[in-house]
C-alpha cells in the first residue's frame, strides 16, 4: 500500500547499501478493519491481545508473498515449517509493540496531510485529477471500507513517522565523512590474467568406464520423476457467477437505489494557513494565535499572495512547502469546522480564522468540480456482473460446507460432490512434485496430490482452498513410477559435466602453481606470455567495480594488502570455474577534499540510513525485551 512513500538511494552509494527488511509493514492491518476476528488468542501483548484470525491472515499473506517471490523454487515444506510460523507471529507481536509505543508517544496524523495522500495517489486518478469513484473501486477490490482505508493509513503513516524519527536521528560528523570518503574514492591499479576452463575441456578424454560410474553413483540425477494425473472438482465463484441471470428490472432497481455510488461528488480544490494551537493551550496562547491567523486573513483578503503568506507563516508541513495547497477536497475528508467552511466559500473567497482542533485555518477556496453523474447505460454491464459476483458469493457460501463435507465424508469417489452440487469432474495433465500446468501450477495441489492420503491411500484430498473464492478436492486417477534414463540418453551431459570438472581441477592446479611461482619470481610478463595469456589492466575505485572484471576478482583485490616497493600476487577461482591471477601495483587513497557536493550529500545520506537503521533496530529490540508477552502455541 505505501509503495508511494519510500526512500531512493542513486549513484554509486547502491553499491554499498544492501537493506533486508524483515517486517513487511503494508501486510499486517488490511483485515481487522473487515474480520470480525475470533475468540481465539495466539498471543497477548503487553495486555493486548493478538487473534488467531488476525494471524491466520498475516500468515496467510507471507505465504503467497513467498509463492510469488520465490517461484519454481517455492518450498512448501518451509511455509508450513514451525520456523516460518513463529516468524510471522514474532512480526506481529513487534507490530503490536510498535502500535502501542507510537501512540504513547503521540504521533498523529493530521486530516490534511491523509487527504493529500489519497488525493494525489495516482492509482486514484483519473485525468490527473482525484477521482472519488476510482477511489471507491480500488477500496472495494482491495476488500477495504472507505472508513478502513483512512485507518490503515493513518497507522502505516504513524509508523513511517516512528521509523524516520529514529531512522533520521543519526548526525553525521566531519569525520565520518571523511573515513567514508577515503575508503569510498580509494583507488587501485592492476593487471589481471584469466585462466579459462574451456582452454582445457576440449583435450580431455572421459573414458566409459568412468561415465558408467558416475551414471551409477549419481543414479537420482538421471530420473524421469514419479508424475501423477488426478481427477478433481472445482467450487468457485467465478465459475457459479457464469450460470447466473440477472434480470434487466434487478439491474434498473440497483441503478436506482444506488445512484450515488455512480456519482462523483462535487469536490473543491483548496489551499490553507495553519496556526498551531495545542489542546492544553492556555487562554492567552490561543488568542495570541486568533490574533495572527486574523492577521493573516486580512492580509490575504487585501490582495497579498496566499501562496507566499502559506510559505512564510504556514505551520502546516504537509501543504506550507507548497503554498498551502491541499489538492482535491470531498466532503467527509476534513475535520467538520474545516469542511463546513469550506463548502460555504465561493471560488477565490477567502475565510476568516477557522477553528479545528490542530489550530486555526485561514481557507481559500481555488476551484470547483462539479457533481458528474453516470447514466444506467453507461454502468449497466458493470452492475450486472457485480449483481451476478454478489449472488454467486452467495451460493458458494451456502455451498462451501457442503462440498467439504462431502469430499471429506465419502473419500472413495468424488461422484456424490459432483451430483449433489452440479459440479463438473475434470481431469488434470500429467504434472511432476515440482511442476505442472493448469491447476497442478499451484504448488498446494501439487502437495496434496503426492500426499500419502491420496497418492497411496488413493482417498480424496480434504478441500483444498486455492484463494477465498475457490475450493478443489482430487483423487488420483493414474501415476507413473520414477524411472531411470538410459545411460545412452544422458552419455552427453554425464561427459560434458566429467570434462567440466576436469577442467576446474586442472585451472585450480595451474593457478595455484603460477601463483607461486610469481611469488618466487615476480616475473608476470614472462609467466603469463609462457602460459599463453593475455594479460590486462584495470583501475578501479572501491565501491565502482568496472563491468570488465568479475566483482569476486574487484574484492580480492580491495581485499590484498597495499604494496609497498613490490607489487602484490593474488588469485582467485571465479563462478565459471577460472582462475584469475592478479598483480596489484598501485593504491591511492580517496581525497575526502576532492569530493563534489554529491557524493558528499550521498555519504551522508548513506551514514544516516546504515546508522539509523541500527538505533531502529535496537529499539525494536529494546520494546521486546521489555515487554509482557504470552504466547499459546496450540493455537498457532
Amino acid at each position: 500500500m505505501l509503495t508511494e512513500i519510500k526512500d531512493r538511494a542513486t549513484g554509486w552509494i547502491a553499491w554499498i547499501i544492501v537493506i533486508i527488511i524483515s517486517i513487511p509493514f503494508a501486510l499486517w492491518g488490511v483485515n481487522e478493519y473487515f474480520s470480525a476476528g475470533g475468540t481465539l488468542n495466539v498471543a497477548v501483548v503487553n495486555g493486548q491481545e493478538i487473534g488467531q484470525q488476525e494471524y491466520r491472515y498475516a500468515l496467510e499473506e507471507r505465504r503467497s508473498m513467498a509463492r510469488r517471490v520465490l517461484g519454481t523454487q517455492f518450498d512448501p515444506d518451509m511455509i508450513n515449517s514451525p520456523e516460518f510460523r513463529k516468524s510471522v507471529l514474532d512480526d506481529l507481536i513487534l507490530r503490536q509493540l510498535l502500535d502501542q509505543d507510537a501512540d504513547k508517544a503521540g504521533y498523529r496524523v493530521s486530516d490534511s496531510q491523509l487527504a493529500e495522500f489519497i488525493t494525489t495517489t495516482p492509482r486514484f486518478q483519473s485525468s490527473g485529477q482525484f477521482d472519488q469513484a476510482l477511489y471507491q473501486q480500488q477500496l472495494v477490490a482491495q476488500g477495504f471500507t472507505k472508513a478502513g482505508y483512512e485507518a490503515y493509513l493513518r497507522r502505516e503513516f504513524v509508523l513511517q513517522q516512528l521509523r524516520d524519527g529514529l531512522g533520521n536521528s543519526y548526525i553525521v560528523t566531519k569525520q565520518d565523512q571523511k573515513n567514508v570518503l577515503r575508503l569510498a574514492q580509494e583507488t587501485r591499479a592492476f593487471d589481471y590474467a584469466i585462466i579459462e576452463p574451456a582452454t582445457y575441456a576440449a583435450d580431455i578424454e572421459i573414458p566409459d568406464e568412468e561415465i558408467r560410474q558416475y551414471y551409477e553413483d549419481n543414479q537420482e540425477l538421471y530420473q524421469s520423476p514419479e508424475m501423477i494425473k488426478v481427477e478433481y472438482v472445482q467450487l468457485s465463484v467465478d465459475d457459479l457467477a457464469t450460470s447466473v441471470e440477472v434480470p434487466d428490472e434487478d439491474v434498473s432497481r440497483y441503478f436506482e437505489e444506488n445512484r450515488e455510488l455512480y456519482k462523483t461528488p462535487e469536490q473543491r480544490t483548496a489551499s490553507h494557513i495553519l496556526i498551531t494551537v495545542s489542546k492544553d493551550a492556555d487562554d492567552g496562547t490561543v488568542q495570541k494565535a486568533l490574533a495572527k491567523a486574523s492577521d493573516l486573513a486580512e492580509r490575504a483578503g487585501n490582495g497579498e499572495n496566499f501562496a507566499e503568506l502559506a510559505r512564510t507563516y504556514s505551520e502546516d508541513p504537509g501543504s506550507a512547502a507548497v503554498g498551502g495547497d491541499l489538492g482535491v477536497i470531498e466532503t467527509g475528508l476534513m475535520v467538520e469546522p474545516f469542511e463546513d467552511e469550506l463548502f460555504s466559500l465561493q471560488e477565490g473567497e477567502i475565510s476568516g480564522p477557522v477553528k479545528t482542533r490542530y489550530g486555526f485555518h485561514v481557507i481559500k477556496l481555488t476551484g470547483l468540480i462539479p457533481e458528474e453523474g453516470k447514466d444506467l447505460s453507461e454502468v449497466s454491464d458493470e452492475i450486472r456482473a457485480e449483481e451476478k459476483k454478489r449472488i454467486a458469493e452467495r451460493v458458494f457460501v451456502d455451498q462451501a460446507e457442503t462440498f467439504r463435507n462431502l469430499a471429506f465424508e465419502q473419500p472413495d469417489s468424488l461422484d456424490t460432490v459432483v451430483e449433489e452440487l452440479g459440479l463438473e469432474q475434470q481431469v488434470s495433465d500429467w504434472f511432476t512434485r515440482d511442476t505442472g500446468t493448469g491447476i497442478a501450477e499451484n504448488p498446494i495441489v501439487r502437495d496434496s496430490a503426492f500426499s500419502d492420503d491420496v497418492y497411496i491411500d488413493n482417498l480424496n484430498s480434504e478441500a483444498i482452498e486455492l484463494d477465498i473464492n475457490t475450493l478443489v478436492a482430487l483423487r488420483k486417477r493414474e501415476t507413473r513410477s520414477a524411472t531411470m534414463k538410459p545411460i545412452e540418453e544422458v552419455r552427453a551431459e554425464i561427459v560434458d559435466t566429467l570434462k567440466q570438472q576436469r577442467a576446474r581441477e586442472r585451472v585450480t592446479e595451474l593457478g595455484e602453481e603460477l601463483l607461486a611461482r610469481l611469488g618466487e619470481s615476480g616475473q608476470w610478463e614472462s609467466l603469463i606470455s609462457d602460459n599463453a595469456m593475455e594479460s590486462k589492466q584495470s583501475t578501479q575505485t572501491r565501491f565502482m567495480p568496472s563491468p570488465d572484471t568479475s566483482p569476486v576478482v574487484a574484492q580480492e583485490v580491495f581485499r590484498a594488502r597495499s604494496p609497498d616497493e613490490e607489487p602484490v600476487y593474488g588469485g582467485v577461482t571465479v563462478s565459471d570455474g577460472g582462475f584469475v591471477l592478479y598483480r596489484l601495483t598501485d593504491v591511492k587513497a580517496g581525497i575526502p577534499a576532492d569530493a563534489d557536493e554529491s557524493t558528499v550529500q550521498q555519504i551522508d545520506e548513506f551514514l544516516v540510513k546504515r546508522r539509523g537503521g541500527d538505533y531502529f533496530l535496537s529499539y525494536q529490540n529494546g520494546l521486546r525485551d521489555s515487554a509482557k508477552v504470552e504466547i499459546f502455541e496450540e493455537n498457532l
